[in-house]
């Protein structure tokens, strides 16, 4: 049924309107006597046309229109306005104020019924359209909740494989943001580069469990070639996300350098894409970090690099965030395998096994004994995606 709500100061005007309206018995009036009423109700009852008197005591019709107008509640409903008003200068600041149709009082009541019905079936189709879009806005707001749940399922499985990754992750994230941030790029740029940060590591799944682990620096030749196909891997799987092509491509070229000495293309300087200009930069200090150096044995890496394997603007960015995040960065914390724990070291998160048994609290200083329970109990109930510890 159809709500349609009269507004007119005139008792008279009123009745003979309900009465002709009243008629149709899909149509259910309600009626107010001024503007101000005529507010309190359409509130209420949320109509879906509002026939209005133009001269009124108080708030006339169109001061009433625009205030069911600029009401985000209220906007969609139609709004007519019955006037004797001739002054075309005065009906065309009525539409443009948000007035949908005017009728002429002295109208027949046939064209008067007709225009109710046709606006009705405009109302229709807009409260269809309406919900529609609901139903899409929910079922967008469910993809980019799976979207969320399916990177930190790729990050957990990463994880497992590469202690730590996870950590990285959320680090390349804040450093990609602060670095785009800087450059002023736009929104749809900025979105891909983080996505790119967040998953630079993602090929490394496709790798050797051995060779992952192994020192770059006594690999034979072939092995860190192998290595360093991890970045095409990793295009691949981020190319399956819809709308990250830019950042698959970054991806697959976070190991170009600026003077062309990278790969996989040995792309240099303005052919890298900015994306992937980033990128370089992030792994560059996450390998140094992952040595052990200090920030400031970094910051003074990253500005030997200038202009060999990182472009000088992202490398001067790169510097101002780990100056401004120094504390962050003076202990390196990382995630290790449960082999390679050792007396002395400091756990950085609480330790739980996969059963969900929290076995030690974070800020503990591991003792061999310590070390050893640990070792037993991943045994019968596993301590999966290492242990994160602080490494000074």
């Amino acid at each position: 049924m159809h709500t349609i709500l009269i507004v007119d100061d005139s008792p008279s005007a009123l009745k003979m309107l309900n009465a002709l309206l009243s008629k149709d018995q899909t149509y259910q009036i309600y009626q107010a006597g001024d503007a101000e009423e005529g507010i309190k109700i359409a509130r209420d009852i949320r109509p879906d046309i509002i026939i209005s008197d133009y001269y009124m005591p108080g708030k006339d019709g169109l001061e009433f229109c625009r205030e069911i107008k600029n009401d985000t509640e209220l906007s969609s409903i139609i709004f007519i306005l019955l006037t004797s008003e001739t002054d075309v200068a005065k009906k065309i600041e009525g539409l443009e104020g948000g007035v949908d149709d005017y009728i002429e009082k002295t109208i027949s009541t046939k064209v008067l019924l007709g225009k109710v019905k046709a606006f009705l079936k405009i109302k229709t189709l807009q409260n269809e359209l309406t919900k529609e879009k609901q139903k899409l806005q929910v079922a967008n707001e469910q993809l980019r909740k799976n979207f969320k749940e399916l990177v930190v399922v790729l990050l957990k499985i990463l994880e497992i494989q590469i202690p730590g990754a996870g950590n990285r992750a959320d680090i390349a994230r804040a450093i990609a943001k602060y670095i785009a941030g800087k450059l002023e790029l736009d929104e749809e740029v900025k979105k891909n580069i983080i996505f790119g940060a967040v998953l630079h590591e993602i090929g490394k799944i496709g790798l050797p469990e051995k060779l992952i682990k192994s020192d770059l620096n006594s690999l034979e030749p072939h092995k860190i070639e192998l290595y360093y196909r991890f970045p095409i891997i990793g295009s691949i799987i981020v190319s399956t996300f819809t709308g990250y092509a830019d950042a698959a491509y970054d991806v697959c070229h976070q190991c170009e350098n600026f003077d062309g000495s990278g790969v996989p293309d040995g792309l240099m300087k303005n052919e890298i894409t900015i994306g992937a200009k980033i990128l370089r930069a992030i792994i560059f200090q996450e390998e140094l970090f992952m040595m052990g150096l200090s920030s400031q044995e970094v910051i003074e890496q990253i500005r030997s690099a200038m202009n060999t394997k990182l472009d000088p603007v992202i490398s001067t960015y790169l510097v101002n965030y780990l100056m401004e995040n120094e504390k962050g960065f003076s202990v390196s914390k990382n995630k290790i395998p449960i082999e390679e724990l050792k007396a002395g070291m400091v756990l950085e998160e609480d330790l739980y096994s996969a059963s969900g048994i929290k076995i030690l609290p974070k800020g503990v200083v591991l003792t061999e004994r310590m070390v050893k329970i640990i070792l037993e109990r991943n045994i019968v109930d596993p301590i999966v995606g290492g242990v994160s510890v602080y490494k000074p």
